[in-house]
């Protein structure tokens, strides 16, 4: 083990030791990369002897393999390692063979959404797999998660280590698909049915739909606490570095007379009569969604494609532009959004202001320009801007708008609370009100929250004495 290593990276391969799989449940900026990868190196040198070329396979989001490249070249350069991004499955499945032409050691690293396409990943013997950000495969029925447990079940003799910094972060059910992914064929800890995993740990939803379950309590809960503790290292980020403060506050701002009719109508009757035309959700799901949409100030009416402004000043529009006079104009600020309006509509109050904007979205990606201090505020899609970049520059963060994803959450506010932060980082909520009660903005909130203590409780229920200050 290299010298600079952190104590709890050094414990971590120690866990690895010996164990054909684990999960490594690390916090943001903890390196959990370099654990993995260390791992890997035992691995390497375990089978020094055997004839037979050493391979791994390393899963990620598309978003996080530009960093997995930097470890590689940090941490052990002299392995092979083939990083599939641009180009064809057809294409790169050419670069897959190509590569295992060569008998030494080899990783082979792509997207989730590429892998499981590749008919020749399937029909390759594998020594390693690492899954990074694994709760991607908690989809039980979801065809990376199902092909992860094919690749395990057709390499039963491999070395397969998760990697989560959000674990179960949508809810305890998560947990069937993650531990099948590096646990199959055998699936010691939640079986193989994932009906019989229900059954076990969740009480039916009183819905009545068959195979519904409730998600905010769970039973058996010590029994399904200590089987994730049999198999996974804990670290948090709290624990192990050197942080600064974080604060969070709710900034609560009415709805305009306009957008509270609207939003009464929708939640009241599931119809809506704006500007001219008709809101009419299809369900309770989609009513959720309008309902969102409308405490941002639009709405999406029937036969048309693009949403509509409710009304000419956005009260959530209004309520940034107030919270950013009291900032200052060169002080580095993220904005999150789950809409694009949300995003064009933050992006206008910013240019109002006269403040230089970046974005990055799905469609727009000018990140480089902010990093680079080209421009001082990043709107920033929440899927976009979750995931394996560092917005360290601010520790300033708004939430203009959120979905429901807990792992979203986390990892958004991970983007900037991490190693590197240097200041109390504060973030500010923004969250409409209909007459001083919480509207469906609130209770998003609300539920990400408790989600979140649920989640907590079941992980640290066997969580051993962990190790404070690694540096």
């Amino acid at each position: 083990m290299k010298q600079d290593a952190w104590q709890h990276q050094i414990d971590g391969r120690d866990y690895g030791r010996g164990r054909q799989h684990c999960l490594l449940n690390c916090g943001m900026g903890t390196g959990k990369s370099r654990i993995a990868l260390d791992m890997l190196l035992d691995e390497i040198a375990a089978r020094a002897g055997n004839p037979l070329p050493f391979r791994a396979l390393l899963g990620c989001p598309k978003a996080v393999l530009p960093a997995w490249g930097k470890q590689h070249d940090l941490w052990m350069p002299h392995v092979r390692m083939l990083i599939l991004t641009d180009g064809t499955s057809t294409a790169k499945e050419r670069r897959i063979a190509a590569a295992l032409a060569d008998t030494s050691p080899l990783i082979v690293a792509a997207n989730y959404e590429t892998l499981w396409r590749i008919k020749l990943l399937e029909a390759t013997r594998w020594d390693a797999f690492i899954w990074d950000e694994i709760h991607r495969l908690k989809a039980a029925s979801g065809a990376a998660s199902k092909w992860a447990a094919r690749m395990g079940k057709h390499n039963p003799t491999a070395k397969r280590i998760g990697l989560s910094g959000t674990l179960l972060a949508h809810s305890p059910l998560d947990a069937f698909g993650s531990w099948r992914a590096i646990e199959s064929p055998t699936c010691q800890t939640f079986g193989a049915s994932y009906t019989a995993f229900k059954s076990m740990f969740f009480i039916p939803h009183p819905n009545g739909i068959r195979g519904a379950v409730r998600t905010d309590k769970i039973r058996n809960e010590d029994v399904f606490a200590r089987k994730i503790a049999e198999t996974t290292f804990l670290r948090k980020s709290e624990d192990v570095l050197r942080l600064p403060p974080i604060m969070h506050e709710e900034i609560a701002f009415p709805l305009t007379p306009a957008e509270a009719l609207a939003y009464r109508e929708l939640s009241n009757e599931f119809i809506a009569e704006i500007g001219g035309g008709t809101v009419t959700p299809a369900n309770a799901m989609v009513a959720a969604l309008r309902l969102l949409q409308t405490c941002n100030g639009f709405a999406k009416l029937d036969g048309v494609d693009a949403p509509v402004q409710i009304d000419a000043s956005p009260s959530k529009a209004t309520a940034l532009r107030e919270m950013l006079e009291d900032l200052h104009p060169n002080e580095p600020l993220v904005i999150f959004c789950r809409f694009r309006t949300d995003i064009e509509t933050c992006l206008k109050v910013l240019w109002d202001m006269h403040r230089s904007a970046s974005e990055l979205s799905g469609r727009i990606n000018s990140l480089a320009d902010w990093q680079a201090g080209k421009t001082t505020t990043l709107v920033a899609q929440i899927q976009s801007g979750g995931i394996g970049i560092d917005l360290t520059r601010a520790s300033y963060g708004v939430f203009y708008s959120l979905g429901h994803s807990l792992s979203e959450y986390l990892q958004a506010i991970a983007r900037l609370h991490r190693p590197g932060q240097e200041k109390t980082t504060r973030f500010y909520s923004l969250v409409a009100t209909l007459l001083g009660k919480k509207t469906v903005d609130g209770f998003v909130y609300e539920a990400l929250s408790q989600r979140k203590e649920v989640i907590d409780a079941i992980i640290d229920a066997h969580d051993p004495r962990r190790i404070v200050n690694c540096a």
